[in-house]
C-alpha cells in the first residue's frame, strides 16, 4: 500500500479539487494499491495574517515520513516564510517529492510549459494582427507561473526588437478587479492603449473587456485581449476570450505516474510538461472558436445557479442551527445530523478538548497540534452516526479503509491558534460545491464566539469566587452570606422552610498558632471548614465568619439534624486532634428577625458550650 500525501492552499475561499481528481482518477482507473491524504488549507484569502497562521499549520499535521510519496501544490502560497518551510519539510523527509506548477530545487516538476503558450500568443499578435504596442497585464509578483509567462513576454519584446519602457509589465493579482482596475488607470489617466493586453489570466482579462466597454470602448475593435486558462467566463463572455486550455486533471495524474516511476526505480525528467494549447478567439480579431453550445451552456447555468441556490440555503440553515445551540456538544451534534442528511462516505472532527471547558488562561498551539488533547467528537460513516473512543481508534479505522480512498484534511482554528481539524473520506460532492470554506467559516466563528463567551462566563465564576470565597479555607466567605445566601434564606422561610444555623469556633486557637505558628494554624482551619462542609446537610453550605469562626446554613432543618450534624463533625475533628465549640439554633416564622439575629443566636449558643467545658 503506497501512501501519498498530498499538500495544497485553496485558491481564495476555493479548494482547488484537479489535482486531487486527477491522482484519484489513475488510481482508480488502474485499481492501484494507493491511498491519497490531502491537507487542505486556505492560507491565501484573508488579510488577517493570524487568520493564515492558523489556516497553515494544517501542514504541520502529518509526519511526512510516514509517506511514499509527497505532491505539493504550492502556487497560492503568498507567505515566502510558510513556504519556504514547507519545502524545508518536504526535502528533510526524504520523500519523493513532485511540485506542481512551481520549480523547487531538489523537487521534480509537473505542469505546464507557461512560457510557450504565451510566445504562441505574442507571435500571433505581432504577425497576424499587426501588433506593435503590448502590455502584459499580470498576477502576483511573487508567483511562479506569473512570472514564468512575463518572462516570455519579455523575451518577446527583445524579439521584435520592442523596449519593456513602452510596453511594460503590470502586476497586480489574479482577480477579475485587478484587469478593472489596470483598465480605470489608463482611462483616467488618459494613457495611449496599446495594440494588445496580454493578460496573464481570463480573471484579468474579462476585468479589462468589462471595463473597457463600460467606457464606451470596444474588443477587439479599440485593442485586442488574451487571456490564459481557459475558464468558463473566458470560453462564454462577449467577446469571446483567446486564452489557454490545459487539462489540469491530467497534471494529477501526471505527478502520480512520476512517483510510480520513482517507486520502480525508473529514470525520471526533472521537468514534466502536459499539453497547452491556445484557442485564439474573438477578443484578438479572431472568429469565435465554435467551441461552444450558447444553448446548453444557458441551461447548465441555470441548472447550477438552481443547484447552488439550494445549497446555500442548506448551509445558512446549518449555520443558523448550529449558532443558536447553547453549548459546544449540541453545536456538533447539529453537524453531524446534517452530515448524515448528506449520506456522507466519512466526516469526522477532531478537537482539542479544553474547548468544552475554557478558561481565560487556556490557549491552543500556534504550531503544529496538542495531540494528547485532541478527541474525535464528530463521526458519521456512510451518513450514520459512529464514534471512536480516541484518535487512535481513529486511526485504525483509516488503516482498515485505505486502498483507492481520497481523505481530505482542513484546519480548524481560532485565529492562529490550532483547535482541531475535519475529515473528509472521498469528498465527492466537494467537486460540485468546492466553496468547503463557505461551509466551514461560519460554524469555526460560531464555535469561537461560544468559546469566548464561555471563558467570559467562567471568567466571571473566577471572580465571584475569589469575591465570595475565602481564599485559604475554600468555603464562602463572610461577604457570600449577604450576597448570595440571604435573599434565598428570606425567600425559604416565607415559605414555611426552616432552616439549621450553625456557629463553630476553634478551642485555644489563639494559644495554638503562639505555640505551633501560624502554619499550624492554618492547617486547623482547614481541616475545621472540610469537615463541615463535608458533612452539611443537602441544600445548606459553609462560611468563614472571620478568624476561626465559621457558619453552616442549612434548610429543611430540625432538633434531629442538627444533633446529628455536631456528633458527625465533632467526631471527626476529634480524630484529627481538633477541637471546637459549637452552637446552633432552628429559624421560626417570625419574619422580623433576620439572618444576622439567628447567627448571633446561634453564636451564644456555642459561648455557652464553649463554657460547659471550662
Amino acid at each position: 500500500m503506497k501512501k501519498i500525501a498530498l499538500l495544497t492552499d485553496g485558491w481564495r475561499k476555493f479548494i482547488v479539487y484537479a489535482w486531487a481528481e486527477g491522482i484519484m482518477r489513475k488510481i482508480r482507473k488502474e485499481n492501484l494499491d494507493m491511498v491519497l491524504f490531502q491537507f487542505n488549507c486556505f492560507g491565501n484569502w484573508s488579510s488577517d495574517r493570524e487568520n493564515n497562521q492558523g489556516e497553515y499549520n494544517i501542514f504541520n499535521l502529518p509526519d511526512l515520513t510516514a509517506y511514499d510519496g509527497i505532491v505539493i501544490d504550492a502556487n497560492n502560497i503568498t507567505d515566502y516564510e510558510v513556504l519556504q518551510k514547507l519545502i524545508r519539510m518536504v526535502r528533510e523527509s526524504g520523500k519523493p517529492a513532485v511540485s506542481i506548477g512551481h520549480e523547487f530545487p531538489g523537487l521534480y516538476y509537473v505542469g505546464i510549459d507557461n512560457r510557450k503558450p504565451i510566445e504562441e500568443i505574442m507571435d500571433h499578435l505581432y504577425n497576424v494582427h499587426n501588433c506593435r504596442s503590448f502590455v502584459f497585464a499580470g498576477g502576483p509578483g511573487d508567483n511562479f507561473e506569473n512570472r514564468q509567462r512575463a518572462e516570455s513576454y519579455l523575451d518577446c519584446l527583445q524579439k521584435y526588437q520592442l523596449t519593456e519602457l513602452n510596453n511594460p509589465v503590470l502586476y497586480g493579482d489574479y482577480e477579475f478587479a485587478t484587469g478593472v482596475r489596470y483598465m480605470n488607470d489608463y482611462i483616467e489617466n488618459h494613457k495611449p492603449f496599446p495594440d494588445a493586453f496580454v493578460c496573464s489570466n481570463d480573471n484579468i482579462a474579462t476585468g479589462i473587456c468589462r471595463t473597457a466597454e463600460l467606457n464606451g470602448y470596444h474588443v477587439p475593435g479599440d485593442f485586442l485581449v488574451t487571456g490564459f486558462d481557459n475558464l468558463e467566463k473566458a470560453r462564454n463572455y462577449l467577446p469571446q476570450i483567446t486564452t489557454v486550455n490545459m487539462d489540469r486533471e491530467l497534471i494529477g495524474e501526471r505527478a502520480l505516474e512520476i512517483l510510480i516511476n520513482l517507486w520502480e526505480g525508473r529514470e525520471v525528467s526533472s521537468h514534466t510538461y502536459t499539453d497547452a494549447n491556445v484557442i485564439f478567439a474573438e477578443s484578438c480579431g479572431c472568429p469565435n472558436s465554435g467551441m461552444v453550445d450558447y444553448r446548453n451552456y444557458l441551461k447548465n447555468v441555470i441548472d447550477s445557479n438552481c443547484a447552488k441556490e439550494v445549497f446555500d440555503n442548506e448551509i445558512a440553515c446549518l449555520e443558523r442551527d448550529v449558532l443558536k445551540e447553547p453549548t459546544m456538544h449540541d453545536m456538533f451534534d447539529t453537524i453531524e445530523k446534517y452530515m448524515c442528511s448528506k449520506n456522507v462516505e466519512g466526516f469526522f472532527a477532531v478537537v482539542d478538548e479544553r474547548i468544552f471547558e475554557p478558561y481565560m488562561s487556556t490557549h491552543f498551539p500556534t504550531e503544529g497540534y496538542s495531540r494528547p488533547d485532541l478527541k474525535v467528537q464528530l463521526a458519521v460513516c456512510n451518513g450514520k452516526r459512529t464514534s471512536f473512543e480516541s484518535v487512535e481508534d481513529l486511526i485504525g479505522y483509516i488503516d482498515h479503509n485505505l486502498k483507492g480512498v481520497h481523505y481530505l484534511f482542513n484546519p480548524i482554528h481560532f485565529g492562529n491558534e490550532a483547535v482541531g481539524y475535519t475529515l473528509h473520506k472521498n469528498p465527492v460532492f466537494l467537486y460540485e460545491w468546492s466553496n468547503l470554506l463557505d461551509m466551514q467559516e461560519g460554524i469555526i466563528e460560531g464555535f469561537k464566539n461560544l468559546f469566548h463567551k464561555k471563558q467570559l462566563t467562567n471568567a466571571m465564576k473566577q471572580l465571584e469566587d475569589v469575591y465570595n470565597k475565602d481564599q485559604l479555607t475554600g468555603v464562602f466567605n463572610r461577604i457570600a452570606l449577604t450576597d448570595i445566601v440571604e435573599s434565598r434564606f428570606n425567600r425559604e422561610r416565607a415559605r414555611g422552610i426552616i432552616w439549621g444555623v450553625v456557629f463553630v469556633d476553634a478551642d485555644n486557637f489563639k494559644t495554638l498558632n503562639d505555640r505551633y505558628g501560624h502554619e499550624y494554624g492554618d492547617k486547623v482551619l482547614k481541616i475545621i471548614a472540610k469537615t463541615m462542609k463535608k458533612h452539611v446537610p443537602e441544600g445548606g453550605d459553609v462560611f468563614r465568619f472571620g478568624g476561626d469562626e465559621f457558619v453552616a446554613l442549612f434548610p429543611n432543618a430540625s432538633r434531629g439534624v442538627l444533633k446529628s450534624y455536631r456528633e458527625k463533625v465533632v467526631s471527626e475533628l476529634e480524630q484529627n486532634d481538633t477541637a471546637i465549640s459549637m452552637g446552633s439554633c432552628l429559624t421560626n416564622m417570625n419574619m422580623t428577625l433576620t439572618l444576622s439575629d439567628y447567627i448571633s443566636a446561634a453564636d451564644g449558643s456555642m459561648y455557652l458550650d464553649k463554657n460547659d467545658k471550662g
